[in-house]
């Protein structure tokens, strides 16, 4: 060390003897080193996302929506005999079974017209969240395996599973439609005869919240859009038949209803998984005659885990939008939107 440094050392260690006044010279300095401006979203409290949002708009007072009646209509629908038993075919098993019944209620709409949503609010919103959870519940009602289940078992597990059944469902017709150039590729299915076009309808989200829809721009990811389009492009490429399609949405649906409920829930889900697994193998070599399919396989994975990662991303903001009281809606069965 130099003899500079040696003066300016002991000089400090001269001047500072004062324990008082060193102490508190030493606490002044550690604060100019540690102390930094508070960001303003830890200032005010409030997540960075909706700092531009006036905080009288917050939600205390919520909407209650009650879905009773479509769980009512799904245990109705339980117990009833399967949709398609009357049907004159012989299935080798219920994953073909499940691929017919799809198919079914793809085309026994009535007019066959598939109408364009220029608006989609209150009155859209609920007629394809009706839609959409009992068509999977009407699908579920034709799984045999399904069937075999204990009661709680099965509506624990349509409460859960329906919401990632309905969008890989939706993106498979779209990418169908697309595919038989019926549809553009900016348009999309998203009930059972309706479509909407990006950027060609009007949303109105007053009736869920007192924010506006600049102000919760973060609550709709812009690669959502960007997601969704790659979806309907990667099984555009992958030309899916319908038992594959049938089998990605079983391990899509019951993978997501095994995860959030757990015990036996779970357990069914895997047995059912591990069965339909079992017949997709059968398919692929004793009537494909593709023994090697592990590389198509990973591609249909693949699809599968980006929906997931999705639904992942869905179940965050959702979360943070009820922490801090961004919306006003409540559902009586909320385990059936937690990942909505």
């Amino acid at each position: 060390m130099g003899t500079v440094s040696q003066e300016y050392i002991i000089s400090e260690f001269q001047n500072n003897r004062d324990l008082i006044s060193c102490s508190s010279n030493f606490s002044r300095h550690q604060n100019s080193i540690t102390s930094s401006p508070q960001s303003l979203s830890n200032f005010l409290g409030r997540p960075s996302f909706i700092l531009c949002c006036e905080p009288d708009k917050a939600t205390f007072i919520n909407t209650v929506i009650d879905v009773t009646y479509l769980v009512n209509k799904t245990n109705w629908i339980f117990q009833q005999p399967p949709s398609i038993n009357s049907r004159p075919y012989q299935y080798q098993n219920s994953l073909e079974k499940l691929a017919f019944c799809l198919d079914d209620m793809r085309t026994k709409q009535p007019d066959q017209k598939i109408t364009q949503l220029r608006r989609m609010g209150k009155e859209e919103s609920m007629y394809i969240l009706e839609q959409s959870f009992l068509r999977a519940a009407e699908w579920f009602s034709n799984f045999s395996e399904f069937r075999e289940l204990e009661d709680y078992v099965k509506l624990e597990i349509i409460k859960t599973a329906w919401f990632g059944w309905i969008r890989l469902e939706k993106l498979s017709e779209t990418a169908d439609y697309q595919r038989k150039q019926i549809f553009t590729e900016d348009v999309h299915m998203v009930g059972n005869d309706t479509c909407m076009k990006y950027g060609s309808f009007e949303i109105d989200i007053s009736w869920c919240t007192d924010y506006s829809m600049e102000q919760l721009m973060f609550y709709i990811p812009p690669q959502e859009e960007q997601n969704c389009r790659q979806c309907v492009q990667d099984l555009i490429d992958l030309s899916l038949t319908n038992i594959e399609v049938n089998f990605m949405l079983l391990q899509v649906s019951l993978s997501q209803a095994g995860k959030r409920c757990q015990g036996k829930v779970l357990e069914a889900c895997e047995k059912l998984i591990q069965t339909q697994a079992d017949h997709l193998h059968d398919y692929y070599v004793n009537k494909m005659k593709q023994p090697n399919y592990s590389g198509r396989l990973t591609k249909m994975l693949k699809v599968i885990r980006q929906l997931e990662e999705d639904i992942r991303n869905r179940s965050e903001l959702n979360k943070l939008a009820k922490l801090f009281n961004v919306l006003k809606l409540e559902f009586s069965h909320p385990e059936m939107f937690d990942v909505h």
